[in-house]
């Protein structure tokens, strides 16, 4: 099962036109695995405590890179840090201004009630390539 894992974060990266080295694998893999949209720091220290020793630089590029070619969301915490999500498909993020989180909200109903809301409000030469909701609880 692992190794299935593996390969569907490398073919994912591939698919980017990117060279999928270990340390984008790995990163890509943890992103995924975690839920909480970590910093980069939060990501650095989660890799620590799985073995992989990366540089912050590193992290950052790959983050960068990753967030480039759409295979990751950017996102600023209610302290203004950038944080990252590796689900790129639509959901609502809400931001809890007490703990400082973010977690995912599901709605498939609210992304077609969207879509068509758009479809029918936007100029004809703009097509939607995403949509991002935020809610701040």
């Amino acid at each position: 099962m692992k190794n299935k894992k593996i390969q569907m974060y490398t073919d994912v990266i591939r698919g980017a036109g990117l060279k999928a080295t270990p340390q984008r694998i790995s990163v890509l893999k943890m992103l995924s695995e975690m839920t909480s949209h970590p910093s980069a720091d939060m990501l650095m220290e989660a890799l620590e405590n799985q073995g992989y020793v990366m540089s912050v630089g590193t992290i950052y590029n790959i983050l960068e890179t990753f967030s480039e070619k759409g295979l990751i969301l950017k996102l600023k915490d209610n302290q203004e840090v950038m944080r990252f999500d590796a689900n790129t498909q639509f959901h609502v993020h809400i931001y809890n201004k007490e703990n400082n989180g973010i977690c995912d909200y599901y709605d498939p109903e609210l992304e077609v009630l969207l879509a068509d809301y758009f479809r029918n409000k936007l100029p004809e030469d703009i097509s939607l390539n995403r949509m991002e909701v935020s809610l701040f609880a």
